[in-house]
């Protein structure tokens, strides 16, 4: 017995040492990658990155375990730097390759997990059908309102919050959520891009009418990143703008990882716009279906006297009966119809699988932070041992610590977050979370535990022959202790990360080009071109010109000699002029981007806004061809005036000069850099708004529209003056913003009449 205590003091002598110089560091958390975004991280992972390690009175330093932490923090902080990129995506246009690569990896990563579990996810419908697809949509918020059932039941009995404890945490976790509800429809940004095929217009004009529902369809008061806004400022956050630099700072201590990874996958979904619409399809039903932790967290923000209006909002708004929900399906059925007919059944079900994919990167990736205090307590109920080998070497060090602990009393040795003397006391260690914590906190003591490989860990070598403690370990102690330290080291259950496993799911073959090549790419077809090594358009030059005395002399473009084949390229890419503006909806949530969002709404074609919201309104409206925007009126021009009927809008170009096309192109060059440009594109809008107005007037150029059509035009011109005027108001309190409008009216002039009268 002498021999043991001996022995074992001599164990404990080493671990002090090494513990004492080696273990400095801090308390981490990690990243769920699990479906359900309600399933509490891993056990072995504290609840807060910011706490410091405990220390003991007498001085001596918890020795704690950090590699969960290493990979979670940098790959954090990789998210929030590209989180600010993609709200100044102008600016950063070498993130593209980077972004694509992510959004592949991420729907990999998500596929993969969800093939583990067909039965429960949107797998189960192998074979599309829009009934098939109804019922899976009512099977799921059936189970949701029958676990909130659930829910209220086991609160009812006394069952304690499941979202957060009290006041104080709710807080934490409302400014933990804001740089996903900062990007809230962001997941749409760019999916209604005048460069997407006309044949796709309805699709993505109706899932972009979510978006602007989202941003309040341009009334500010509903502008859903404008509520929470409200509400972080209601709660004293001291959060700044969402698309500055100082709101990625590490002062704010926005630390929940999976809030960054959601924030920014709802940034990627869209942001290639035609080569995953369909995934961006599957994404926003998702999205837009109900979730239980919603339905949870009003009644928890009620019971804690914190204003719940931002999530009421979006059950109501995202109902499936006329709502979000309702919205989202009938684009995708309108989606895999329309491959059906134009490209056969084969693609139709290429499209069913990469639908399939956007809804399981969505499902797949937790957007609610965790509260530290329901992960602790869920930490608790987390089964345990969780293998047989665990369970033996809580059995070797129950035996162990029953005769050797108050030998170490006088120790200072700190292992994790207690003394060894506390770890070692018989009654605590009989406690199963004590043994957890226990074995958590050694698993980290390097060099005496090396994870994954027991022949170079110090402990076994030490319990080994030539070793200081050989024989206070039988050899089959060893053996299991051995074993324990191998499976430590066992890979965490991850998703692949191999874009391989999107291709193969979807039943795709990788692109040639990996999206590096995209300074190449053509602006008249895809989506986004920002490349800095791609030339500056000719036209640019009409910016550094002596244009703005023109305004004083020269009236807007006179149409009565106007030139139809140059217009039209002009007509259809001056659409494009507005449109970067609600990439990210952060830029629509004040006065000025609320103004823009109801032109962008009549240029599309939208009715006009009510005081609610129009719903699957505005989807039948689209599915009987009333909605009709500048695109379709150029169709019309394009019909009555006997030119071939253009599918997309490089083909529209084609229908002008040389000048006229080169002047469209500069035009999409310039929306696409909204952030130089934003009010010398607003003073463009603007000339475009005066020619609207002037082919709308009753009895003008009644060949090029019909009298309904040019009645639908002068409507939509008088919607654009209201808001472009909102907007000007605004400029012209500044000198300098004044000359970039009043510029921006002149270019555009000048170009309309260069091309118009070619």
């Amino acid at each position: 017995m002498f021999i043991l205590h001996t022995t074992i003091a001599v164990l404990v002598s080493f671990l002090a040492v090494i513990a004492y110089d080696k273990f400095r560091t801090r308390l981490s958390k990690g990243r769920s990658k699990r479906k359900d975004v309600e399933i509490p991280l891993s056990p072995t992972i504290a609840a807060h990155r910011d706490v410091k390690p405990p220390r003991a009175e007498d001085g001596g330093e918890t020795v704690v375990c950090a590699e969960e932490d290493a990979a979670v923090t940098k790959e954090m902080q990789s998210h929030k730097h590209l989180y600010y990129k993609l709200h100044n995506l102008e600016r950063n246009p070498d993130i593209l390759p980077e972004c694509r690569e992510l959004l592949l990896s991420l729907l990999s990563s998500t596929v993969t997990d969800a093939q583990k579990h067909t039965d429960d996810t949107i797998l189960a419908v192998e074979d599309f059908s829009s009934e098939k697809l109804s019922a899976f949509l009512k099977t799921k918020d059936d189970d949701v309102t029958n676990a909130y059932e659930e829910y209220i039941a086991r609160r009812k009995a006394g069952g304690p919050r499941e979202m957060f404890a009290d006041k104080t945490e709710a807080k934490w976790w409302l400014k933990q959520a804001a740089p996903v509800k900062y990007v809230d429809g962001a997941w749409l940004g760019h999916i209604n891009k005048i460069t997407t095929p006309f044949m796709f217009r309805n699709i993505t004009k109706n899932a972009w009418q979510v978006m602007s529902e989202e941003l309040g369809d341009g009334d500010l008061a509903k502008n859903h990143v404008h509520v929470y806004r409200a509400l972080m400022d209601e709660i004293d956050s001291g959060l700044p703008a969402a698309d500055s630099e100082d709101f990625i700072d590490s002062r704010h201590h926005l630390d929940e990882a999976r809030c960054w990874e959601a924030a920014v996958a709802q940034l990627l979904i869209s942001l290639f716009a035609h080569e995953f619409l369909p995934e961006a399809l599957g994404f926003n039903m998702a999205y837009e279906s109900l979730p239980l932790h919603l339905l949870k967290t009003i009644k928890e923000l009620r019971e804690v006297r914190l204003n719940a209006y931002y999530f009421e909002l979006h059950i109501c708004i995202d109902n499936a009966d006329t709502g979000h929900a309702a919205m989202a399906m009938a684009t995708v059925v309108d989606y895999i119809n329309l491959i059906e007919q134009t490209e056969g059944k084969d693609a139709a079900e290429v499209a069913w699988r990469r639908v399939q994919a956007g809804y399981i990167l969505a499902e797949g990736l937790p957007t609610t932070p965790e509260s530290p205090s329901l992960k602790m307590k869920r930490h608790h109920e987390t089964p345990f041992p969780r293998s047989e080998t665990e369970a033996s070497v809580i059995e070797i060090f129950a035996a162990k610590c029953a005769v050797a602990h108050k030998i170490h009393c006088n120790s200072r040795l700190k292992i994790g977050r207690r003394s060894l003397v506390d770890w070692l006391e018989p009654r605590a260690f009989a406690d199963p979370n004590w043994q957890r914590e226990f074995l958590h906190d050694l698993a980290c003591c390097k060099p005496w535990i090396i994870k994954g490989n027991s022949e170079k860990s110090r402990l076994v070598r030490e319990l080994s022959w030539e070793g200081r403690m050989f024989g206070s370990f039988t050899q089959s102690e060893v053996e299991i202790v051995k074993a324990w330290i191998n499976e430590l080291g066992a890979p965490p259950q991850t998703p692949s990360y191999d874009p391989q496993v999107y291709f193969d799911f979807t039943k795709q073959s990788p692109p040639e080009s990996s999206g590096r090549e995209s300074h190449n790419s053509d602006i008249l077809e895809q989506y986004p071109v920002l490349s800095t090594t791609q030339d500056v358009p000719a036209p640019i030059r009409l910016l550094h010109e002596n244009v703005i005395d023109e305004l004083a002399t020269e009236p807007p473009v006179d149409i009565s000699s106007i030139n139809l084949h140059n217009l039209l390229p002009l007509w259809f890419a001056s659409t494009a002029l507005l449109e970067s503006l609600p990439s990210v909806p952060v830029r629509a949530a004040d006065t000025f981007g609320s103004a823009l969002i109801r032109v962008l709404r009549a240029q599309t074609g939208f009715d006009l806004e009510g005081p609610g919201v129009a719903g699957m309104e505005e989807v039948r409206r689209t599915d009987s061809g009333e909605a009709c925007g500048i695109v379709e009126l150029g169709l019309e021009m394009c019909a009555r005036a006997g030119i071939h009927k253009p599918q997309t809008l490089k083909e529209a170009v084609t229908l002008g000069s040389a000048e006229s096309a080169a002047l469209a192109e500069w035009m999409l060059w310039m929306g696409m850099r909204w952030l130089a440009y934003r009010d010398v594109l607003v003073g463009m809008s603007w000339a475009f708004m005066e020619v609207h107005e002037a082919l709308g007037r009753p009895g003008v150029h009644e060949a090029i529209l019909s009298d309904r059509k040019r009645t639908i035009l002068g409507r939509i011109a008088g919607r654009e003056r209201i808001g472009l005027e909102t907007c000007r108001q605004e400029i012209e309190r500044t000198g300098a913003r004044r000359n970039d409008f009043e510029r921006g009216i002149a270019v555009a002039r000048r170009a309309l009449r260069s091309a118009g009268s070619a």
